[in-house]
């Protein structure tokens, strides 16, 4: 049977920065992904000073900032065009001396899967439990194949089969809206280059963003719309496109207009689906990492950025005690307080933005064009400013 050091369960983002920085510290790591094939899907991807430190730590910040668009400022508008509130992301930038940046999911994974090298994952493997032992943990796969680490690392998702086992009475929590994700190339936009604009209408908010350049010459725009919806609601056959305009019609350019533009097959429908923080992530030589341990609400935008997070402090403290056991213990007393932090306040600033109630929206309109950008930054500060390696 084939045997690892850390045996890593999923990959994504999270398993693959964290195998990445495992061999990088001269630990012997393998992936294990259930996916059959690399598809790269997925929509655009923000990585905030946070995450762009720990990439830096991994030697990928230069390459992974060529492939998409500075974030400098995000424009806040309520539906009919009126500027409700400007935050100077920049500011925070030329602080930390890291940038904020928007990108395709599918190039960051590109960038990771070259870093770690294909033999490094291994494919079409779907974990469906495992086993202690004296000397580790024991891994089965649905193919029937089996193999031990001393350590295992769920970073299997918000579906998790790890979690799944270790807490089995843990369920996924809906947040309450419906995401539709979208990638065009255009011509020409409103939208200036480094800026994004985000709009606030009845029980929904859409956002528009560069993330680089698109086929001869043209600009590539993400744009994404959540919705206050019922959980598990499905648009028709082929009805993404219209979904989406019945809840922007008559909203502020060039909604309306990227969305036509949009190929139906380019729309991506997703739940909002999160995990209220677990009294613990492992027990044994077994633990999580990203959305398989504190999958959280989109509006901080930060899920992606605490995964990487995860993998640099993991690799650190499986790296300094060669006893497993109590370097996963330390790396999740490290991570649990500050990812329960982020979790929380992305549900708290989700709060206000997909209210239905004309008077509620008009309190939260006026507060947000009375409240200086200092107050925002100051919120935001904490999240992406944080010392995750000391």
């Amino acid at each position: 049977m084939e045997s690892h050091g850390v045996v890593i369960v999923g990959g994504g983002i999270g398993g693959l920065c964290a195998a990445i920085a495992l061999r990088q510290a001269g630990l012997d790591v393998a992936v294990y992904e259930r996916a059959g094939v690399w598809r790269h899907a997925g929509a655009g991807l923000s990585l905030w000073p946070n995450a762009m430190r720990a990439l830096d730590a991994l030697g990928l910040a230069r390459e992974v900032g060529a492939l998409g668009a500075p974030w400098r400022e995000t424009v806040i508008h309520r539906w009919d065009g009126k500027v409700l509130s400007r935050l100077p992301v920049e500011v925070l930038c030329r602080e930390l001396g890291q940038p904020t940046l928007v990108l395709h999911r599918a190039e960051l994974m590109r960038v990771l899967l070259k870093a770690l090298g294909p033999e490094g994952v291994r494919l079409g493997a779907a974990c469906t439990g495992f086993l202690r032992e004296d000397d580790g943990v024991r891994i089965d796969f649905a193919d029937g194949g089996q193999v031990r680490g001393q350590c295992l690392i769920g970073a299997d998702g918000l579906h998790s089969a790890v979690r799944q086992q270790l807490f089995p009475d843990v369920r996924v929590r809906y947040g309450g809206r419906t995401s539709w994700r979208g990638i065009v190339d255009v011509t020409s936009t409103p939208v200036p280059e480094g800026e994004q604009f985000e709009i606030y209408g009845p029980g929904a908010r859409f956002g528009i963003c560069h993330i680089g350049p698109g086929a001869s010459g043209s600009k590539r725009m993400y744009w994404f719309l959540l919705a206050a919806a019922p959980e598990g609601g499905k648009d028709p056959e082929g009805g993404h496109k219209e979904a989406v305009l019945s809840r922007v019609r008559g909203w502020m350019a060039p909604v309306e207009s990227l969305v036509h533009a949009t190929p139906e097959a380019e729309i991506l429908r997703t739940d909002i689906h999160y995990l209220a923080p677990l009294p613990s992530w492992g027990e044994g030589p077994v633990s999580l990492l990203g959305d398989a341990a504190h999958a959280m609400v989109t509006d901080m935008a930060q899920g992606a950025c605490q995964a990487i997070e995860d993998a640099l402090v993991l690799a650190k403290r499986l790296r300094k005690d060669t006893d497993k056991v109590r370097a996963l213990r330390a790396y999740e007393a490290r991570r649990q307080p500050r990812t329960a932090y982020v979790a929380g306040l992305s549900l708290r600033v989700g709060s206000t933005r997909y209210l239905r109630n004309p008077l509620g929206r008009w309190a939260r309109d006026l507060l947000m064009r009375t409240l200086p950008p200092a107050v925002a930054l100051n919120q935001l500060r904490p999240v992406v400013a944080h010392d995750f390696m000391s």
